[in-house]
């Protein structure tokens, strides 16, 4: 349970002959802080240089502190993760980045990172690689009369669309690998124009 230095120099206190001599069970009632947090602290205390009978009580907040860590600092730093964001989100190029591409965007601007990270990042932030949403690609004049069709036929019964007869039909893509490539998107991203891709006809036959 993370703490502030405020609060462990209180459970200090508190703990401390000289203080308030309270149990660890009674501190954790007083302060709602686990017992095992408030020994862990009181310990440190005293590791650090804290003199539990000295009077008067006396308190120093390196005492308190925990000590630096040790290794590299993080790169998930909240900068590093709104630039990533920033790029992933920017537009359908960005979508379509990978994470080493985005890694390298950010070495050139002289940010040191991994494409491991990057993963972490947009992961933590709920970003997945997913396929883009399909749509057939549609001039005004094509959405014009794909609106006219369907106000012609919107009175239509149920007994009038069984009268039509449904033919089932695939595609082969010519000149393009299908699926070839995903994108990064949230959830609830499906229908963001940048996730979306345009099927033009052209480039395929269709078989009935």
């Amino acid at each position: 349970m993370p703490t502030d230095i405020a609060t462990r120099a209180l459970v200090v206190t508190l703990k401390a002959p000289c203080g308030g001599a309270k149990t660890s069970k009674e501190i954790e009632t007083i302060t709602g802080i686990p017992r095992r947090t408030v020994d862990s602290i009181y310990a440190r205390a005293i590791r650090n240089g804290f003199e539990p009978n000295e009077r008067p009580l006396r308190i120093i907040n390196a005492w308190l502190e925990d000590r630096p860590r040790s290794g590299r600092p993080s790169k998930c730093t909240a900068e590093n993760q709104e630039l990533i964001i920033a790029k992933v989100s920017r537009d359908r190029f960005g979508r379509e980045k990978t994470a080493a591409d985005i890694a390298g965007d950010l070495s050139s601007q002289g940010i040191e990172i991994s494409k491991t990270t990057v993963k972490k990042i947009l992961k933590e932030a709920g970003y997945k690689k997913t396929k883009p949403t399909r749509k057939p690609g549609l001039t005004v004049a094509m959405r014009k009369e794909r609106l006219n069709w369907c106000i012609t036929h919107r009175d239509w019964t149920l007994e009038d669309w069984k009268a039509i007869i449904w033919s089932d039909e695939t595609s082969v893509v010519l000149l393009h690998r299908r699926g070839g490539y995903r994108i990064w998107r949230k959830s609830d991203e499906r229908f963001v124009c940048s996730c979306i891709r345009e099927r033009w006809k052209g480039s395929s036959e269709f078989i009935f």
